[in-house]
C-alpha cells in the first residue's frame, strides 16, 4: 500500500509533497475500506524499514496518516499546504 511509493523515492533525501498527498490519499482510501488507523499506521511503518526517509519525514508521514485518517485534511490540502512551505 504505503510501499508503493517507493517507485516515487529512490534514495531521496526528504519526503515530497507528491508523496505526502499520496498518503493522504491511501490512507483515505483504506480508512473508507474500513481498516482502522492502527492498521494503516501499521502499513506506513512499514517506510521506515525501507532506511529512503529521515526521522522527520517518517514524523511527516505519521501526522498526515492521522490527520487524513480522521478527516482532517484532504490530498489537496496536505499538498498545497506542504508546497505554502517550501522555501520560495
Amino acid at each position: 500500500m504505503f510501499l508503493a511509493l517507493g517507485y516515487h523515492c529512490a534514495a531521496t533525501a526528504e519526503v515530497t509533497c507528491e508523496q505526502l498527498a499520496d498518503i493522504a490519499y491511501v490512507t483515505q482510501q483504506l480508512r473508507d475500506q474500513g481498516q482502522s488507523l492502527q492498521a494503516v499506521l501499521g502499513e506506513a511503518g512499514k517506510l521506515k524499514s525501507s532506511g529512503k526517509f529521515t526521522a522527520d519525514d517518517l514524523e511527516r508521514i505519521w501526522i498526515v496518516v492521522v490527520t487524513a485518517f480522521r478527516g482532517g485534511r484532504s490530498p489537496l490540502e496536505v499538498l498545497q499546504e506542504c508546497k505554502d512551505r517550501l522555501p520560495r
